[in-house]
């Protein structure tokens, strides 16, 4: 349990433990009840060479064996915000797409901190950015964005 101090000197006491189980809890309690409908987090798969290869990945002999590892799609306790595409008008030929904003706890976001893209209720959306890390006290908070594919 972390004992900060406020600037002002009033000492007390902060359980990050609980605070993550409440925050995992409201996010489980929020999840879609269909298992087709939840956010699923994909991952590239990883391929590699017996040999050397260059900076593309291609390797320098062409009959070197390749191994591809495959992780599969895994769904983590989390926050899901949908924007919608923007109501206001355009340059002509812009498309603003819908975006996913999800918020998971640092546990739950280092385990899929290097995913390419979710799928939430059949719709695919690619990894745009992430926002900086806030948080309180000794538990981090991360802001994943995903970008519609099929509106791009």
């Amino acid at each position: 349990m972390a004992t900060p101090e406020r600037s002002h000197r009033i000492p007390y006491q902060f359980d990050g433990k609980k605070f993550r189980n409440a925050i995992q809890f409201v996010f489980e309690m929020a999840e879609p009840p269909e298992s087709d409908q939840k956010i699923m987090f994909h991952f590239t798969d990883t391929v590699t060479y017996a040999g050397h290869a260059d900076s593309d990945l291609v390797p320098f002999d062409p009959t070197q064996s390749a191994t591809r590892t495959t992780r599969p799609p895994i769904n983590v306790p989390c926050d899901v915000e949908f924007v919608q595409q923007s109501e206001e008008p355009t340059a002509f030929g812009s498309v603003v797409p819908s975006k996913l904003k999800v918020l998971l706890l640092d546990e739950d976001w280092a385990k899929v901190k290097d995913c390419s893209f979710v799928v939430m209720g059949g719709d695919k959306y690619n990894r745009y950015y992430e926002q900086p890390e806030f948080g309180l006290f000794d538990v981090g908070l991360h802001t994943m964005v995903f970008q519609a594919e099929n509106e791009i």
